[in-house]
């Protein structure tokens, strides 16, 4: 049976995130949060990104994430974006790749957007969040959307 953990890269904003400020319940959380700022900045760690064995290396029990709607879908997405190979939607093994590589970008971005303030970063982070959502506009959204259901041709979803 293939091992169910996603080994990453946790650094110090982890703790700040969930044990100082309890911005996030669960250091998993924080994982998948990173992932999808990872990926939204165009920012994966192809290489080194589990981190440093006793430093900075961690793993999350994978279950965690699909046992949550959100956070499987979100895996299956990045596993999708980032092969292009519809196989990757259902693949554990792809889904823990993406979420830790994605993950060790998003934090490389944390620490510069958000990870340096003093205090609470919870502002920082919403600012952020707010900041992104006044960039996209709604037809830029929807050309994403089309652009990945056009993707589902008839043979994937058994409609010849």
């Amino acid at each position: 049976m293939a091992k169910t953990n996603i080994q990453y890269e946790q650094g110090e904003l982890y703790e700040q995130l969930v044990d100082e400020h309890a911005v996030f319940e669960h250091y998993y959380e924080v994982l998948v949060f990173l992932a999808v700022l990872g990926y939204r900045e165009g920012n994966v760690k192809r290489e080194n990104y589990k981190g440093i064995p006793d430093e900075t290396q961690s793993e999350a029990g994978l279950q965690n994430i699909h046992s949550r709607d959100l956070y499987h879908t979100i895996a299956a997405c990045l596993a999708y974006q980032d092969t292009g190979e519809p196989e990757a939607l259902v693949d554990p093994d792809e889904h823990k790749r993406v979420i830790a590589q994605y993950a060790a970008g998003g934090l490389e971005v944390a620490r510069k957007k958000f990870g340096q303030n003093a205090g609470d970063p919870t502002d920082a982070i919403v600012d952020y969040i707010k900041s992104k959502e006044e960039d996209d506009e709604e037809d830029e959204i929807e050309t994403e959307l089309q652009s990945i259901v056009d993707s589902f041709d008839d043979e994937m979803m058994g409609y010849e």
